[in-house]
Formats: C-alpha cells, structure tokens, sequence
C-alpha cells in the first residue's frame, strides 16, 4: 500500500508539473501577445466595420486576452 501510495504522489506530481509548464510558463509574455492581437482586432474593425470575420474575431481576442490577464 505504502508503495502505491508513493507512485501514485511522484505521478501526480509529474502531471501538475507538466500542466503548470504548459499552461503558466511565460505567462507575462502571452498576456502582452493577447493584448497586442485584440487591440489589432480593434484597429481592423474600425478600419473595416463591414466584415464580418473581424466582429468574430473580437470577442474571442477579447476573452483571451481577460482570461491571461486574470490568471496573471
């Protein structure tokens, strides 16, 4: 059992280790990324009000960017 007990630790702690470094390493850099992209997404829409694939693209920059900078 003891044995069990301590793969099943040294496992989970590989998988949190490996999750952390996929999803938080740089964070500070992916936050200014998002920005950069959803203030260009701002700039296309003003430029060109009428295309459609650009007020589709707004929300999900905009969710992005909010999501990393929350996380930040």
């Amino acid at each position: 059992m003891f044995i069990l007990c301590n793969k099943l630790k040294y496992v989970k702690w590989w998988v949190l280790r490996d999750f952390h470094k996929k999803h938080f390493a740089k964070i500070t850099d992916r936050v200014l990324v998002a920005k950069r992209a959803m203030e260009e997404v701002q700039c296309l829409m003003q430029r060109n009000p009428l295309v459609l694939e650009i007020h589709k693209a707004k929300p999900i920059s905009v969710r992005k960017y909010v999501w990393l900078a929350e996380v930040k």
